[in-house]
């Protein structure tokens, strides 16, 4: 298995040496030379403008010096060094023989002279440094053009800050200069150690762009994968090892972040160098415990605990360090940390994998698969960061692969679990079917039963209702015209009366009649109340049919020596404009029964050669459903209400009858109440206005609308 991997890794490498040849070689028909003695001649060599090429070679190099593009223009120019980029300037021999301390200050210098189609292109071009450690300024043809942090001679004055960056120029048509000021103090990495590279400046642009980019859909794919995990945890608390997991995905996304591109220092420019670098050292030390915690989880029998007890001190112990040290002190740790930390970590997952491939155990062989990839290119970023592979940055790819098997294997999980499931569950259904055959059985007929049960519950509660309320209304309300007639008919059995027989007779009888009619009204007020009448509601067209119930009572009033007059809005501009007829819905029977209600009490209080007017009206009701509301209105010259009863004449039992109205015109105080009831079933409501002495106005109202009746609505 290490065979294995080790040809994995070599393949990687020689496939990330390819590309880049072939990269080049798109780029570039024919091989670009390296620099020489510090200049760069590219006169004579075709390139296409939407390519970039790297200006590798020899460059002028002069330590300890920060020279600007003035000091070159002197009669006595400084005496340089050359030297091979891109390399850190630990790699330069100093003159004693040994090699430069990473601690320093040294200006690079070179010069090119670049093809036509370049130098005479009416666009700029640019200039691409991946990484420059740890401060620099850039003077292209004597301008200052770009740099990143302060360039120092000392730790104080020097400001760290490195990150890629494009800086932009105008070409010339004869030599191109461009020098470079370095200064490191900060970190163990010194001088330009990765690729600058030179091309169009849209070129170069979108090549950032795009690698900002990729680099945050990486960062976002492990975002969502750490997310997706901790809801799992969120969701189900046993499954620690999906916390683990979700914590991994986020130290590699910090890792991602902070490294290669820099995005979290291209998008949060204010961010601290210190803190970026921390959080890359930081980050890896978190993931390598969270390996370690995460296979300890997943697979407790291959576990070793003495590795998980050595490395929950140690790890901790780094973060610790890097946490409360300055990067020019842990960056410096980074060979010893990388082997003898983090190597070692990656050698025990892969033992636990193969421990647990070797046992057969569930997930075991995909996962180590997975890791395989994953340390594959952990072995890469180590190198590449130690810099021993001039390669680049990938093991957010690795981690991706990693990730995808345990995908496959969470996913394989949860289809065992329903493969096993469905099987208990068929073996259920067979067991029990003939049980669930009777018990279908035994629910359809306590179904029906209960069914019946409450259907003649509900009838039986209907009808107690009715009784209760009606003998309640019996018992209470008739007590007093019974005891009237018991007394008038003990007065002449006794021969107490004798004179004004035939009178107090006719009383028994109009107490009898009163009686008789207040039974049948109590009767039908009980329905109402207990929802036992049957409403036989219909569309009609209201002024025909207020017109034909107005006409019926119209003989009785005028034989009561009474004026009638009716007031319809069949000609009137609301009527005529449209097309279409005003509709209401309602039971016929009972609307009826609300009108004569309404004109029979209008009767009994309004003398001979008084008035009834009898009002239909249409008014426009916003807050209703239907917009308009029919308005249907009785109005007399009679006595009239005091204020005080107006509300109370529309309950039972409540009559405003002046002292003056006779016994037999008396009615049993139960008609309103009745109306009331009646309109609610209507949606609709009944009101009165009264002054005392000017008659009353009774008016009910019904929810209206235009339209037309369709056939099955006509009678």
């Amino acid at each position: 298995m290490l065979v294995g991997l080790m040809l994995l890794f070599t393949a990687i490498v020689l496939l990330n040496q390819w590309s880049q040849k072939e990269s080049m070689s798109s780029s570039v028909p024919m091989t670009p030379p390296a620099a020489k003695q510090g200049m760069l001649d590219w006169s004579n060599l075709y390139t296409d403008q939407e390519e970039s090429i790297p200006l590798d070679g020899e460059w002028e190099f002069y330590w300890r010096q920060l020279l600007e593009p003035t000091d070159f223009q002197a009669a006595h120019t400084p005496v340089s060094n050359l030297v091979e980029l891109p390399a850190p300037w630990t790699n330069y021999s100093d003159n004693s023989g040994g090699f430069l301390s990473s601690e320093g200050y040294a200006t690079y210098r070179l010069r090119i002279l670049l093809p036509q189609e370049l130098s005479e292109g009416a666009h700029p071009l640019a200039l691409y440094p991946k990484s420059i450690a740890s401060a620099y300024r850039i003077w292209i043809n004597g301008h200052l053009v770009g740099g990143n942090g302060i360039v120092g001679t000392n730790r104080i004055s020097e400001t760290p800050k490195s990150y890629p960056e494009v800086v932009y120029f105008q070409p010339r048509t004869d030599w191109n200069e461009i020098i470079i000021q370095v200064s490191n103090f900060s970190q163990r990495n010194a001088g330009i150690w990765q690729h600058i590279e030179l091309g169009s400046a849209d070129s170069i642009s979108w090549t950032r762009i795009l690698h900002v980019s990729a680099q945050s859909g990486i960062v976002g794919i492990f975002g969502v994968m750490a997310l997706y995990y901790a809801f799992v945890f969120w969701n189900r608390k046993k499954e620690t090892s999906a916390l683990l997991y979700s914590l991994l995905c986020m130290a590699v996304g910090v890792r991602t972040v902070v490294l290669g591109e820099s995005t979290a220092l291209y998008l949060l420019p204010r961010l601290p160098w210190e803190w970026a670098v921390k959080a890359e050292y930081i980050s890896v030390a978190m993931t390598a415990l969270l390996l370690i915690l995460f296979i300890n989880r997943e697979y407790p029998a291959e576990a070793v605990r003495q590795v998980s007890v050595v490395s929950g001190v140690i790890l901790p112990g780094c973060i610790l360090l890097f946490l409360m040290t300055p990067a020019h002190v842990y960056t410096y740790l980074l060979t010893p940390f990388t082997w003898g930390v983090l190597f070692p970590a990656l050698l025990y997952t892969l033992y636990i994998y193969l421990r647990s491939a070797t046992k057969r155990r569930k997930g075991a062989v995909s996962s180590m698969i997975g890791f395989l990839f994953f340390m594959a290119f952990a072995l890469n970023d180590m190198l590449f960061y130690t810099v021993h592979l001039p390669t680049e940055d990938m093991l957010s790819i690795g981690l991706l692969v990693f990730l995808l098997t345990q995908a496959y294997n969470l996913s394989s999980r949860f289809s065992r679990a329903l493969h096993e499931s469905e099987q208990l569950s068929l073996q259920l259904q067979e067991t029990n079917q003939h049980l669930e055959q009777i018990i279908e059985e035994r629910t359809r007929s306590l179904r029906r039963t209960n069914a019946e049960l409450q259907e003649a519950n509900q009838k039986m509660s209907d009808a107690e209702l009715f009784r209760t309320r009606l003998l309640s209304n019996i018992s209470h309300e008739l007590s007093t015209p019974i005891t009237s007639i018991k007394g008038f008919a003990k007065a002449l059995r006794d021969g107490i009366i004798t004179a004004d027989a035939p009178k107090y007779v006719n009383r028994i009888y109009t107490r009898s009649v009163m009686l008789e009619r207040m039974i049948h009204d109590l009767i039908d007020l009980t329905k109402l109340e207990t929802h036992q009448v049957q409403f036989r509601m219909q569309n009609v067209y209201v002024i025909p049919f207020m017109q034909e119930l107005f006409l019926k009572y119209e003989t009785d009033v005028q034989a009561n020596g009474i004026q009638y007059i009716m007031d319809l809005p069949a000609g009137s501009d609301l009527l005529t404009t449209g097309s279409e007829d005003w509709l209401v819905q309602l039971d016929p029977i009972r609307m009826e029964q609300v009108l004569s209600n309404l004109i029979s009490n209008a009767l009994r209080f309004t003398s001979p050669a008084g008035i009834i007017h009898v009002n239909l009206r249409l008014t426009e009701a916003p807050e209703t459903e239907k917009g308009w509301m029919a308005c249907i209105c009785v109005k007399d010259t009679g006595v009239g209400i005091l204020p005080e009863w107006q509300e109370r004449i529309f309950e039972r039992f409540e009559q405003a009858s002046p002292p003056s109205v006779q016994d037999e015109h008396k009615g049993s105080g139960l008609g309103l109440a009745i109306c009331k009831e009646i309109m609610h079933y209507h949606h609709g409501d009944i009101g009165v206005s009264s002054k005392p002495g000017s008659g009353s106005e009774f008016c009910f109202r019904l929810p209206a609308w235009k339209g037309r009746l369709s056939p099955h609505d006509k009678p």
